[in-house]
């Protein structure tokens, strides 16, 4: 185990490492317990470095052999790496190490998942698997040659020579260590080909368990289409002969953009219409496309050290956001990327975990794969873009490509090449990557005499290590609607510089109902004074999909907040308002059921603790209930009407249009359930198709409390389908009355089909318990109690996935005092956990610094 108390590493230390690598040549000979890797390393000086001191990286390595220029040597080994030395010109270092893949439960480095070899290199794996400048500023091409009896051995680049017991492999572009890939086993392959644009023909594979091979044909399609994409938006290129894909039972995260072999988690690759839902096909066409797009944001470009994490991930996200909205609804797309970020990124701004796009240290690099980088990260692109305009965008990537191509980057470059191309100061819209938090941006209005004025007043709240913020570059796009609906001034981007900044538009007959922030322009809060009357307006009149979709939440979250604060009824404007938008038959089915979906309890909960009261969970989770039993009530016959017409009876395909129908089938199949017991939903549940309906059918079953009999026919039908248990697990704990859901999760985690050392199994019990506010925070700590137990228990396994569940806790000071002396209680006693790794001890340090 790491030391638990790590000095942190700072962006301002950086320093090039001092060698360049020529060749790196690896051979793995497999063994369960005693794999063999020897390297053979061609490495000479950096004339860029100030310094030659060299060390390689290594944990966890028995050191068989080292070598230089053929001559052994006896490094000084210690438990982070090595140190040796060397000739002042060029070199060749060898060395044999032995690992044991069948014991690294940790899932970094080289492990085994059910009998198959697998690596996980990213941020720090490969100095698990071999002595090495184990650094994303450190690139290298590589030759690599694995031994052993698996009928399958994979890595990174292109095919070489094979043969009874090895194959060879050459991956011709230098790319970091992270990137290294390795994957052997008894797997068989889905195929098929892409020809690039320039004509030249590339083999394609997704490889899987047998059995699962019936299960691939998205996966192939989502990567063909989103080749063509890339070429056709980005003018990339694939660059090798050949592009595979593995599938892997055991993953900390969702996939790997190894160049040239990613490898995935099963849940992200595999599905059918019986085994995965819409919103599982949805999800493996954005990850196959996000994957792939890694090729040049993030492979071909790369980051010159991990604190320029977003600069690949950021860029990457944006990109395959890109490419799912114009595959599907752009503007659902666009409001189910925003709810995401609401909930994790707003989340992780508002509390003792926030930190910049860019931050300026870290103890453990893996807690840093936050919603910030990504999702954050990718709003800030979006911004950049809506500023420059789509022109000079395009031309900035283009330049980005061919100045960076084989660089590892940073920021700075990022930054530039968009300077070089438009001639502007980007020095204020360098803050985005730099500091934390959410800006606050408060509006107010006058009107005169056909004149109206919006008036912006911005501000950040103080985060960890940054009490002071500067003023920001909001892209705020505005539009106007008259009084009779129609639109006065169509979208004009209002670019906030300014602590305070005042916008006109002359020339109006009336005074103007604005639209503020359309398309979410800007990953910010804006604070105004408004009524329900003018939010039932714009819901009604709204021609930008987001602002329309947003009226009507907040329509809700207003109505719900009363409910929780003011023991309100049920607010009928709202009630009214969400009638006339479901029956609305000119909005995309898909757009009405996300508009039929209420804020969250963690949402609603930040609102309450934002406007100054005490967020009680178990109110919340009443009001919620008492609103959506209202809803059902206002619209019973409707919802029959919807159910009935949304029918999908042509055959089942993922698409946008038959996902949306069924969403909102779905949608009004919920409030039918509240109506008549669960009649319509146990029909469903008994006559579906497709997994979609099937597991809709169960969920409101559950909901409606008579889901037993029909959670058990449930597991019996699909026992031997691991991802389709991962959702019988999920769905019960999520499910569940507030009341019971500790002791439902407790339950499932007695059941023998648990396993922890699976991260997807082990998510879909305690990660379901997390995301189960009113049930987590059931009064009597019980649930965070039942979480601090398995946390304990896992961290010695797979400190990855212990560290990501402990932000379960990092909202804890909102609630009341008998819930945070709770929840402190539990995270002192996490700490206090002999030989904690270092992913959770920083995190818990973090949470209780709150």
């Amino acid at each position: 185990m790491r030391d638990a108390a790590p000095q942190a590493v700072y962006l301002s230390d950086y320093q090039p490492y001092g060698f360049l690598i020529d060749r790196v040549a690896l051979t793995f000979r497999l063994d369960p317990h005693a794999t063999r890797v020897r390297s053979r390393i061609a490495f000479r000086p950096n004339p860029e470095a100030p310094s030659r001191d060299f060390f390689l990286h290594g944990e966890g390595l028995a050191l068989i052999s080292a070598a230089i220029d053929g001559t052994p040597v006896s490094p000084e080994v210690t438990e982070t790496g090595l140190t040796c030395t060397v000739p002042d010109g060029p070199f060749t270092w060898e060395a044999e190490v032995e690992i044991d893949p069948a014991a690294n439960t940790a899932l970094e480095g080289l492990y085994m998942s059910n009998g198959m070899y697998c690596t996980q290199c990213e941020a720090e794996g490969f100095r698990k698997i071999t002595y090495y400048p184990d650094r994303p500023d450190v690139m290298a091409p590589f030759d690599v040659r694995i031994e052993g009896d698996a009928p399958v051995m994979l890595s990174n680049g292109n095919p070489g020579a094979r043969g009874a017991g090895f194959a060879e492999w050459h991956d011709p572009w230098p790319k970091p260590s992270y990137l290294f890939a390795l994957v052997a086993g008894e797997l068989v392959n889905h195929p098929d080909s892409f020809t690039t644009r320039s004509g030249r023909p590339v083999e394609l594979n997704v490889w899987v368990r047998p059995g699962d091979e019936g299960k691939c044909a998205f996966a192939m399609e989502s990567l063909k289409r989103a080749m063509a994409w890339d070429e056709r938006t980005y003018g990339r290129e694939y660059d090798l002969d050949v592009f595979n894909i593995v599938a892997v039972d055991d993953f900390n995260m969702g996939a790997m953009e190894n160049k040239g072999l990613n490898i995935f988690n099963s849940a992200a690759v595999l599905a059918s219409p019986e085994t995965a839902t819409d919103a599982n096909f949805e999800r493996i066409e954005g990850i196959i496309a996000h994957e792939y797009f890694h090729n040049w944001t993030g492979n071909r470009i790369t980051c010159r050290d991990w604190f320029q994490l977003c600069l690949k991930e950021g860029l990457t996200v944006f990109r395959d956001q890109q490419f799912t909205a114009d595959q599907r609804s752009a503007p659902v797309k666009r409001i189910g990327d925003v709810v995401a970020l609401r909930a994790r990124q707003f989340r992780e701004d508002a509390g003792p975990l926030a930190h910049p796009v860019r931050p300026e240290s870290f103890v453990e690099i893996n807690n840093f794969y936050t919603a910030t980088v990504y999702e954050k990260g990718a709003e800030v692109i979006g911004m950049l873009k809506r500023l420059v305009g789509d022109d000079a965008y395009g031309r900035a990537l283009d330049l980005y490509f061919d100045r960076h191509d084989g660089d590892a980057a940073t920021i700075e470059d990022w930054l530039t090449v968009f300077e070089d191309v438009t001639g502007r100061d980007l020095a204020q819209f360098k803050l985005w990557y730099q500091e934390a938090g959410t800006p606050r941006l408060r509006v107010t209005e006058d009107y005169a005499d056909g004149t109206y004025t919006l008036h912006f007043t911005q501000h950040t709240p103080p985060t960890p290590g940054q009490p002071e913020k500067l003023p920001r570059v909001i892209p705020v796009a505005v539009g106007l609607l008259g009084p009779n609906g129609d639109e006065v001034q169509e979208t004009v981007i209002c670019e906030v510089t300014e602590a305070r900044q005042s916008f006109t538009f002359d020339g109006l007959s009336g005074r103007p109902v604005p639209s503020i922030l359309r398309d979410f322009s800007a990953p910010v809060i804006v604070e105004r004074d408004t009524d329900n009357a003018e939010r039932a307006f714009l819901l009604a009149h709204d021609t930008d999909p987001f602002n329309k979709w947003e009226a009507g939440r907040a329509l809700a979250r207003e109505a719900l907040v009363a409910m929780i604060l003011d023991d309100a009824a049920p607010d009928p404007a709202y009630l009214d308002a969400v009638a006339a938008m479901a029956r609305d038959d000119s909005l995309d089915p898909a757009f009405r059921a996300l508009a039929l979906d209420l804020p969250g309890q963690d949402d609603l909960a930040q609102t309450i603790h934002t406007r100054g009261h005490t967020p009680n969970p178990d109110a919340i989770w009443a009001a919620l209930e008492a609103l959506r039993d209202a809803r059902a009530a206002r619209m019973e016959e409707l919802a029959h009407e919807l159910f009935a017409a949304h029918q999908v009876t042509a055959p089942y395909r993922p698409d946008a249009a038959q996902s949306g129908a069924r969403a909102l089938a779905n949608a009004a199949l919920a409030m039918i359930t509240r109506r008549d017991g669960g009649a319509a939903a146990q029909a469903q549940f008994e006559q579906a198709t497709n997994m979609t309906l099937q597991l809709a059918g169960l969920a409101n079953l559950l909901r409606a409390g008579r889901g037993d009999a029909a959670a058990r026919a449930f597991y019996d039908q699909w026992r031997d389908d691991r991802l389709v248990i991962d959702k019988w697990f999920s769905l019960q704990v999520v499910q569940a009355d507030p009341e019971d859901t500790a002791d439902i999760a407790r339950r499932l985690t007695e059941h023998p089909d648990f396993e922890m050392k699976n991260p997807n199994r082990f998510r879909a019990v305690l990660g379901a318990l997390s995301m189960s506010q009113a049930g987590f925070h059931h009064a009597s700590g019980k649930g965070y109690t039942l979480l601090a137990d398995w946390l304990i228990r896992l961290d010695p396994v797979n400190p990855q996935t212990t560290a990501r569940l402990c932000t379960a806790f990092e909202t804890w000071r909102r609630f009341d005092g008998n819930r945070q002396a709770l929840i402190r209680r539990e995270l002192e006693r996490i700490r206090a956990t002999d030989g904690l790794s270092r992913d959770t001890t920083e995190m818990i340090d973090r949470i209780l610094a709150a």
